[in-house]
């Protein structure tokens, strides 16, 4: 009997383990090959269909959308057409809204390039872990705290820069011990490296042109909202190293 009863509870604590599992998965809205990742992927780089999936990241594909038609705008027509958009502290408070809107304001190609690629490859699955709602002050808290460094030091500046150093610092500090950098280099060297490197430029005046003090400013934030974020991360793959 005690045999039997012992047996009934495994395969009852089984089952109920199974639907827990699939309700979650439900939940999640995961898809075998895309959402769910292995220990063993060390390439740091992850499907660009991610993007396409908006219902899963429908502000990462806005901040896309935005960004790229603002550059769009500029390319096509003239760099002037759009600098109404850009931060200016000579225009502060007469363009106040210019300290939010400076953030979708690119001007060449290679920084809306690095900027839109770390929003498909990091921004959606940030967006997925704390939700759309969080993910949105993550961003916009980012790029107001960079603009407000502009501000301080008297200077001009754009792009989404000081939002993707908070995506990130946010991700990378959130599961530091995941080895998905080249080489199997755990994540938080990254930051740790960039953060260093930030701070060499600022001191040596290194790239002089490179928003050094925004993307501190940003990444700042990012680690600043993951202290306050973390109780609510939503599950996005089963890797037991994020536990």
């Amino acid at each position: 009997m005690i045999a039997r009863v012992s047996a009934c509870c495994g395969r009852s604590r089984c089952a109920s383990r199974r639907r827990t599992s699939a309700r979650w998965r439900s939940r999640r809205g995961d898809r075998p090959g895309i959402v769910q990742s292995k220990s063993s992927d060390t390439g740091g780089v992850r499907e660009m269909v991610e993007i396409v999936e908006v219902k899963k990241n429908p502000l990462s594909v806005l901040f896309l959308v935005v960004s790229v038609g603002v550059f769009a705008v500029a390319q096509l027509t003239d760099p002037e057409n759009v600098r109404f958009l850009a931060f200016d502290s000579a225009e502060w408070p007469g363009r106040w809204y210019a300290l939010v809107t400076y953030g979708f304001v690119h001007v060449d190609w290679n920084h809306i390039i690095i900027n839109m690629l770390l929003v498909v490859w990091i921004g959606t699955w940030v967006e997925r872990l704390i939700g759309s709602a969080r993910y949105a002050l993550l961003v916009f808290s980012a790029i107001v705290a960079g603009g407000v460094t502009l501000l301080v030091r008297q200077t001009a500046g754009i792009g989404f820069s000081a939002a993707v150093a908070a995506i990130l610092f946010y991700y990378h500090f959130a599961f530091p011990w995941k080895r998905e950098l080249p080489l199997g280099v755990p994540n938080i060297v990254l930051p740790v490296a960039l953060f260093f490197l930030s701070t060499a430029a600022i001191v040596f005046g290194w790239l002089p042109a490179v928003g050094h003090i925004p993307h501190i400013a940003g990444a700042l934030v990012g680690l600043v909202l993951l202290v306050f974020f973390r109780r609510y991360h939503r599950p996005i793959d089963d890797d037991p190293q994020d536990r």
